[in-house]
């Protein structure tokens, strides 16, 4: 059992879901080095650190490098793994809502002509043909923008589940613990694996719903909360210099 609140706050994170250990790289390189070269042995400190096994993390690369999403190159004994210019497309496209400052404030109602599918991502499906989004969304061209004054409380049952609901609970809970509790200098290496932790878990999170105002949600819903949790705690422990990072 961990014994300090650095290590209850790795394991806490971790329990949060599974660690897809090719997803968890895409925040790695997403969070420490989306415009820098990372090379084998600080890759394998930080996701070492983490408590992934150097297979799990040789297959993962593997996968990446054949999804065209990263690159590696030999030097010396070493490796160099770069993001793709595709998972650098792909990186920055998620940035804003993983980093940004704020969640919408503002929603707009769209009306479909017909009955169809828009990325759920992006667009909440309230009933047939009318769906919600931020205000700032790119609209499909044959829609019919709505502008209501105010949204009604009963509208976050329509938009959210409950699955998604638990999770940002969970996700608040720990974040919260780790922001009353964690207060110990780390080492560069600590403070990687508790940033990436940190982002992967939101990551996972915010990139599955439409970015809504807090006047959408019912009042149990914490993606709002959880923001604001994450950009304080990546304040804290802000991203250390990649040559710094050692094996702990």
């Amino acid at each position: 059992m961990p014994t300090d609140a650095y290590s209850q706050a790795l394991q806490s994170l971790s329990d949060l879901g599974p660690l897809r250990v090719w997803s968890l790289l895409v925040t790695v390189f997403g969070d420490l080095a989306p415009d820098q070269p990372l090379n084998g042995p600080t890759l394998s400190a930080i996701m070492g650190e983490i408590g992934i096994k150097p297979e799990a993390s040789r297959v993962a690369l593997h996968r990446l490098r054949s999804d065209g999403w990263v690159s590696s190159a030999k030097q010396g004994r070493n490796s160099l793994h770069s993001l793709t210019a595709k998972g650098r497309s792909d990186s920055d496209a998620a940035r804003g809502r993983i980093y940004g400052g704020g969640q919408a404030t503002e929603a707009v109602a769209i009306l479909m002509q017909a009955n169809t599918e828009l990325d759920p991502t992006r667009f909440a499906q309230i009933a047939s043909r009318l769906f919600l989004c931020s205000s700032t969304e790119l609209l499909p061209s044959d829609a019919m923008r709505l502008a209501p004054e105010s949204l009604p409380p009963w509208l976050g049952s329509q938009i959210e589940t409950d699955g998604m609901r638990d999770a940002y609970k969970s996700l608040h809970a720990v974040l919260t613990d780790i922001s009353e509790e964690l207060d110990q200098d780390m080492t560069p290496v600590q403070t990687a694996a508790l940033r990436v932790l940190i982002v992967h878990a939101w990551r996972r999170l915010t990139l599955k719903h439409p970015d809504l105002p807090r006047a959408a949600h019912s009042p149990d819903w914490r993606g709002h909360d959880c923001r604001a949790l994450v950009q304080t705690l990546l304040e804290r422990y802000p991203r250390p210099a990649l040559d710094a990072i050692k094996p702990a």
